[in-house]
């Protein structure tokens, strides 16, 4: 049922609506705006349905979940990838967020680790979206959830902007979100940045700093 709703709500890219907001509650993308990260956990969703289906011996199940996946697929690269990094939306005007020439939230840290996560990233992306993270959203306490912060995006559409910059969804550091730029790196093979990662954000670390 999870996986029809979302299938049954889809902006005219081929990408799952937004609705109300995604996991960013900040987030307001109208109706038909389309949220890269669902897509992304869309994708995972229908990955593990086809696994679990023919496991099950079902394989019209099985044969209905990649269907899906290959048509979500399409789409994903059709729109999404910026050359460097994936965009994190399309509003439902139109307006594409999360690209090199926006201004604001250009890297998006969750549609870049769960690119890699949802095994929806080609191996260059994969790579290239998570040398983004590095770049643009690694700090000594953790990874930050967008860079740039934002400051004059319309408030309908990212009420962010109500908080200081580095606080809650306009830049700010979840914990929770840590361990999925670790899960990515790992599953690249990158056990070295992963814990760098790891350790930054780990609340003991913080026992022995100044």
């Amino acid at each position: 049922r999870a996986l029809e709703f979302n299938l049954e709500r889809m902006g005219k890219h081929g990408l799952p609506c937004g609705l109300s907001a995604d996991w960013n509650d900040c987030l307001r993308l109208g109706y038909y705006g389309e949220s890269l990260f669902v897509a992304f956990q869309l994708r995972l969703g229908l990955n593990v349905y086809a696994e679990v289906a023919e496991k099950l011996n079902k394989p019209k199940e099985a044969e209905w979940a990649l269907a899906h996946r290959e048509k979500l697929d399409e789409a994903i690269q059709a729109h999404t990838w910026d050359g460097e990094w994936f965009i994190w939306a399309i509003g439902e005007n139109g307006t594409v967020y999360g690209t090199k020439d926006y201004e604001e939230g250009q890297v998006y840290f969750n549609t870049q680790v769960w690119s890699v996560i949802s095994e929806a990233a080609t191996p260059e992306q994969a790579v290239s979206s998570l040398e983004s993270v590095k770049q643009k959203l690694a700090t000594p306490y953790g990874l930050m959830l967008a860079a740039p912060p934002f400051s004059k995006a319309p408030i309908d559409i990212m009420r962010a902007v109500v908080y200081n910059h580095g606080i809650k969804e306009n830049a700010g550091i979840f914990n929770h979100t840590q361990g999925w730029g670790v899960m990515a790196e790992c599953m690249l093979g990158n056990g070295d940045r992963a814990y760098e990662y790891y350790r930054a954000a780990m609340p003991a670390a913080y026992n022995t700093r100044a």
